[in-house]
């Protein structure tokens, strides 16, 4: 499973990256609530679901930022995609977003169920995988997990003043980068001590591949409040055990 999801979000990636250096893919299509879709949202979400479609054929349900949910063959395993995280910075010119697909045997159609993920990162050429059977991997190396003085907070429209508490409550300096799929990798790969969105409206499959990739990295802590499934809206706090404790005490 692994090497298929790899091979599929490489391709994405590679995609994307083509298609940023080229200046297209930024037209806004549809609108719906505070997000938009764009045209290089849409183009490689259709890409990876083909993919997965070709690739898997014991069938699966693929849970995806702009189409919804996707069917083929038994279902049999769960795939949940976020085709651009960033896709904002993307479209100014900004080089940091990410794809990621996480995977599993479908059992609840929840967060549990995930078991793979691969996130890219296109303009810097950083690949995070994992599986149960290698755990955690950048660019195919064991991870070795950093000690980062930083805090990715979600700065939008409408975010709570506890935010600002808990940036003075445990002294970091917060930063906001505008993908919190990339943000959120990068605190569990610890060049960020914590991950901060109390917002309520980051989705669950905007971070299911760095909650995933999560799972086997000792020392990575989260406190998630909301629902499981790929849709749920949810807020979180994220980070190393000594940041999630002081900010959640």
């Amino acid at each position: 499973m692994l090497s298929t999801l790899e091979a599929i979000v490489t391709h994405a990636s590679r995609y994307i990256y083509e298609n940023y250096v080229e200046g297209k893919g930024s037209e806004v299509i549809s609108r719906r609530e505070d997000d938009v879709t764009r045209e290089i949202d849409m183009a490689v979400e259709e890409l990876v679901y083909r993919m997965l479609r070709d690739n898997v054929s014991e069938g699966g349900v693929l849970y995806a930022e702009e189409g919804g949910v996707y069917q083929w063959g038994n279902n049999r395993y769960i795939f949940v995609l976020d085709p651009l995280d960033g896709s904002l910075n993307y479209a100014l010119a900004v080089p940091f977003f990410a794809v990621s697909l996480a995977a599993g045997t479908y059992r609840e159609g929840t967060l549990s169920d995930l078991e793979y993920a691969v996130v890219s990162i296109p303009t810097t050429g950083e690949l995070y995988t994992a599986s149960p059977e290698v755990g955690a991997r950048k660019n195919g190396k064991a991870l070795k997990r950093k000690s980062g003085n930083i805090v990715f907070v979600a700065l939008s429209n409408g975010f709570p003043d506890v935010t600002c508490e808990i940036l003075k409550k445990t002294g970091y300096r917060g930063r906001s980068l505008g993908s919190s799929a990339a943000e959120l990798l990068y605190t569990v790969e610890g060049k960020a001590a914590g991950f901060v969105d109390l917002r309520g409206k980051l989705r669950v499959l905007d971070i299911a591949g760095a909650l995933t990739f999560g799972k086997y990295v000792p020392g990575f802590k989260y406190v998630k409040y909301g629902g499981d499934t790929p849709n749920a809206r949810v807020s979180i706090i994220a980070g190393s055990e000594d940041f999630v404790n002081a900010a959640t005490s």
